[in-house]
């Protein structure tokens, strides 16, 4: 799979896939065949916003009430990677950050989960490390009922499994829940990427390029009708024919009041409302002037924004940026939050 999209590395379709890819930070490259990167110089650490000049800020999720502001952090910037087909390694060009598990070795190793809040003044606060962030790679994360719990992406170091934690009474978080065989296959070839996970808690929808899908990555869901932490979740069951295709289909987010659905596809950026099991008409595509490859995209529930990364196809960076719904519905000018 990594073969194919190196060999497509330079249409847009292809760098798309790549920019697409929550977990490519921890997962896409064997641990055994990483070269060895330079190492990492120690630096004081200073005031570091969400987009930095250097390294890489990806991943984005706005909160329901738009209050808080996720994200995944690297001091390694991985555009010369994308853009080399993956022939150079990812440069540690970017500041340091509080709280940031580094990696002088592994490139992939290194990726923690930040959260910044909103101020008064409608600026972002410096982001705060989460207090579940491990060694190994944490990203691809969303919060649940007002922040009580969050379901991400954790890596170990030689793949990445989709946990869960629940926020305790002191405010700190508790151990990561892995959600089971039943999500998390590691089976030859298999990944999984990208969880979105209901507000009550009992159904998730993320990504897999497992067996029984349309080919490439795939949009899957399963249930945990408890809704407990360490509930059982059921046998995956593919979303079918218009969400899945041939190619890279990908980071799925459904808006909880207007049931509205975006997706990433080979194609870019996708949407349709929600009829319950399907879209309730033929999908659309997202224009988001100034944005070449939106993706990961979150909305508050007012509706008015919507927050996303975007990819540039000629430098291969991204930033996290928004914009503001129109008069006509259309989307406004792409804009970095900070």
């Amino acid at each position: 799979m990594r073969a194919k999209l190196f060999a497509l590395l330079f249409s847009i379709g292809a760098l798309a896939a790549l920019f697409n890819s929550c977990g490519r930070k921890f997962s896409v490259v064997p641990r055994a065949a990483t070269p060895q990167p330079q190492k990492v110089p120690s630096v004081v650490p200073q005031k570091v916003g969400i987009n930095t000049d250097g390294g890489w800020s990806d991943s984005p999720f706005i909160s329901r009430d738009g209050r808080r502001l996720y994200f995944m952090y690297s001091r390694y910037n991985f555009a010369n990677w994308i853009k080399s087909g993956g022939e150079e390694m990812p440069t540690p060009d970017g500041p340091d950050r509080p709280g940031l598990n580094k990696s002088d070795v592994n490139p992939w190793d290194e990726s923690d989960t930040y959260v910044a809040t909103r101020l008064p003044d409608g600026t972002w606060s410096e982001p705060v490390a989460l207090g579940f962030n491990g060694p190994y790679g944490d990203a691809c994360g969303m919060e649940i009922q007002g922040g009580k719990r969050f379901v991400w992406l954790k890596g170990n170091g030689s793949t990445n499994d989709i946990v869960m934690a629940e926020r305790l009474s002191d405010g700190s978080w508790g151990s990561p829940i892995d959600l089971g065989v039943e999500i998390n296959d590691h089976t030859l070839g298999a990944l999984q990427d990208n969880p979105h996970m209901t507000e009550d808690g009992r159904g998730l929808f993320f990504v897999s390029t497992r067996e029984g899908g349309s080919g490439g990555k795939d949009l899957w869901f399963s249930l945990n009708p408890s809704g407990r932490l360490d509930g059982e979740w059921t046998k995956p069951i593919s979303l079918g024919a218009i969400f899945n295709s041939i190619g890279d289909d990908d980071q799925l987010w459904i808006h909880a009041v207007t049931q509205q659905i975006f997706w990433n596809t080979a194609d870019g950026l996708k949407t349709c409302v929600s009829n319950g099991s399907s879209c309730n008409e033929s999908p659309t595509p997202v224009v988001i002037p100034g944005c070449d490859i939106a993706a990961e995209v979150s909305m508050p529930d007012d509706g008015r924004s919507i927050y996303f990364g975007c990819g540039n196809s000629q430098t291969g960076q991204v930033q996290i940026m928004f914009s503001i719904k129109q008069p006509d519905g259309s989307w406004g000018q792409a804009t970095p939050v900070d």
